[in-house]
C-alpha cells in the first residue's frame, strides 16, 4: 500500500529499570524466583551500569539450579570494579566480588567441577584476607586447605601474567585487546594500582573518559603518593572540559613532583584554557554593560563553548604524551550507578521507508499503464 509506513506503530518504550527492580524485589519476597528471574533478565538486557542486577540474577539462577548461568553472570560481575556490600548479604562476604566468587564456588560444586569450586572459594578467601577480614568455610562445614597467603600469591602472579599480555597488545596499539587483558588481571588482583593505571591509559586511547576516570581515581586511592594517578585524572578532566577541576588535580600533582615536566606542560596548557575562558567572560560582561543578572546564563554557555573550542587543540597535544612508554611494564569494566532510562522512541521516516514508497509508486504507475493499454486496444 502506498505510504504504508505511515501506519507503522511506534516501537514500545523499554521498561523503566526502577519499576523492574521493584517488581523483582516483590517476587523475591514471595520466593518466586522464576518471576524475579524474568525481571532481572529484562534489567540485564538494558545497558548495565552496575554489577548488582547480574549478581541478583545469579542468585535467582542458583535457587533454580541453573548453574551454568550462575557462572556466566558471576564472571561478568568480576569485570566490574569491586565495591563493598552490606555484610549481612552473606556471611563472610563483604564485597561484590566476594559474593560473586562464593556463588561461583557453589555453582561449580553442583556441576561436579570440584577443582573450579575450590579455586573460586580460595580466590574469595584471599580477597577477604587481603582486606583483613576473616575467611569462612564452603557452607557445608568444610574449610579450604590452602593457606590464604599462598592463594593470594598465586592470584598476584596470575594478574601479572595478564598484565604482561596487555602490555604486549598496548605496544601494538591494540587498545581494546590490551584493555581486555588488563580487566582479566584485575579479576585476580583488583587492588593492583599499576594494572588500573594501564587500563586507564587504554581507555584514554579509546576516549572512554568516564570509565578511564574511575580507574584513575582507583589508582589515587590505592597509591596516593603515586603522581601518575593525578596526571591521568587531570588529563581526563581536561578532555571532558572540566578545566577548573583539572587544574586543581594537576596543581596537586605538581606539588608532589615539582620537577615533572610532563605534568607541568599539561598544567600550563590547562591554565591557558582557564585564562582564555576568563578573558572571554570579561569581554562578554563588558559588552553587556556589566549587568550580571541578565548575562549570567549566556556567560555559562560561553564558558562551556570556550572550554570546548580552546580545548580541542590542546588536548591533542596532551594526548601525544600518552605513548607506549606510559604503560607500566613493571607494574574493569567499569561501570557504578544504575541502568539508564531510555528516551522516548519517536516515529521517524527512514531512507528504507522512502525507497519502499517509491517502489510502490512505480508499481502502481506500471499497473495503471498496463490497464490503459489493454483498454485502448479493446476500443
Amino acid at each position: 500500500m502506498v505510504f504504508s509506513f505511515l501506519k507503522r506503530e511506534p516501537e514500545a518504550l523499554p521498561s523503566n529499570p526502577t519499576v523492574l527492580l521493584a517488581e523483582a524485589q516483590e517476587f523475591l519476597k514471595e520466593e518466586n524466583f522464576e518471576g524475579a528471574l524474568s525481571k532481572f533478565d529484562e534489567l540485564c538486557a538494558l545497558p548495565v551500569q552496575s554489577p548488582l542486577p547480574l549478581l541478583s540474577r545469579a542468585t535467582c539462577r542458583l535457587h533454580l539450579k541453573k548453574y551454568e548461568g550462575v557462572v556466566e553472570d558471576c564472571e561478568k560481575v568480576l569485570k566490574f570494579l569491586n565495591s563493598d556490600v552490606d555484610g549481612h548479604a552473606e556471611e563472610g562476604c563483604t564485597t561484590v566480588h566476594s559474593l560473586a566468587l562464593m556463588r561461583m564456588a557453589k555453582a561449580y560444586k553442583e556441576l561436579g567441577r570440584l577443582d573450579d569450586s575450590k579455586s573460586a572459594l580460595m580466590r574469595r578467601n584471599a580477597l577477604e584476607h587481603k582486606l583483613g577480614r576473616d575467611k569462612i568455610d564452603t557452607g557445608d562445614g568444610e574449610e579450604a586447605d590452602e593457606d590464604p597467603e599462598e592463594a593470594a600469591r598465586k592470584e598476584r602472579q596470575t594478574a601479572e601474567e595478564w598484565k604482561e599480555k596487555g602490555n604486549i597488545e598496548y605496544k601494538k596499539e591494540n587498545w581494546t585487546a590490551a584493555l581486555d587483558h588488563y580487566k582479566n588481571g584485575l579479576v585476580y588482583d583488583m587492588y593492583n594500582a599499576k594494572i588500573h593505571s594501564n587500563a586507564c591509559m587504554s581507555l584514554i586511547k579509546l576516549k572512554r573518559w568516564s570509565q578511564a576516570l574511575k580507574h584513575a581515581e582507583q589508582c589515587i586511592a590505592l597509591e596516593p603518593k603515586w603522581v601518575k594517578g593525578y596526571y591521568m585524572k587531570g588529563m581526563i578532566l581536561s578532555n571532558e572540559s572540566k578545566i577548573e577541576q583539572a587544574c586543581d588535580v594537576l596543581r596537586q600533582a605538581t606539588k608532589m613532583e615539582p620537577q615533572n615536566l610532563q605534568i607541568k606542560s599539561l598544567l600550563d596548557e590547562v591554565e591557558q584554557r582557564v585564562d582564555y575562558v576568563e578573558s572571554r567572560l570579561r569581554r562578554r560582561k563588558t559588552k553587556n554593560g556589566g549587568d550580571a543578572g541578565d548575562s549570567s546564563a549566556p556567560e555559562k554557555d560561553g564558558e562551556k563553548r570556550s572550554a570546548d573550542d580552546s580545548g580541542a587543540e590542546n588536548n591533542k597535544a596532551a594526548n601525544k604524551e600518552v605513548n607506549e612508554e606510559d604503560v607500566d611494564s613493571d607494574e574493569e569494566y567499569c561501570n557504578d550507578g544504575s541502568c539508564r532510562t531510555p528516551k522516548k522512541v519517536k516515529l521517524q521516516i527512514t531512507r528504507k521507508d522512502v525507497t519502499g514508497t517509491l517502489i510502490e509508486l512505480c508499481a502502481a504507475a506500471v499497473g495503471i499503464t498496463i490497464v490503459w493499454l489493454i483498454v485502448s486496444r479493446g476500443e
